[in-house]
């Protein structure tokens, strides 16, 4: 199965953000710092925080002591606001409604799919809703 490489690009910016925060006692994090950490080019962090700063997931500061904070605590941002935040509008499965084959067989197996598709669209929804990056950073196992 595969899923949306931003959101796993988003959680691993958040959580250099919340470890920084920490370390530098809460003050801005680069976004030339999370691009090096992280190995990921500046186009695309910089693409991931403007999504993330305007779900009000992040905080952003420009000028030479700017970056990015979080503007909530770890244990108010779930996956699907993160989610829902690098990925706006996009459906978690991607659905073809044009197929070469017509008739009315063809027709119902697509809405047998399609339905099946947006109940498990649902269903990992409301799981994405459950889990907080304070449960997902949370290393006291």
């Amino acid at each position: 199965m595969s899923y949306s490489t931003t959101l796993h690009t988003a959680v691993g910016i958040l959580a250099l953000i919340s470890i920084k925060m920490k370390e530098y006692h809460y003050e801005f994090v680069s976004t030339k710092l999370i691009s090096e950490h992280l190995k990921i080019p500046a186009p695309t962090v910089v693409k991931a925080l403007k999504n993330l700063n305007a779900a009000g997931i992040i905080d952003t500061k420009e000028g030479a002591r700017g970056g990015v904070l979080l503007a909530k605590p770890l244990s108010e941002i779930t996956l699907l606001d993160i989610f829902l935040a690098v990925e706006p509008g996009k459906p978690l499965f991607k659905t073809i409604s044009d197929y070469p084959l017509k008739g009315r067989e063809v027709e119902i197996i697509k809405a047998r799919l399609f339905n099946s598709l947006q109940n498990a669209e649902k269903a990992m929804m409301e799981s994405l809703k459950t889990l907080t990056l304070e449960d997902l950073f949370n290393l006291d196992l």
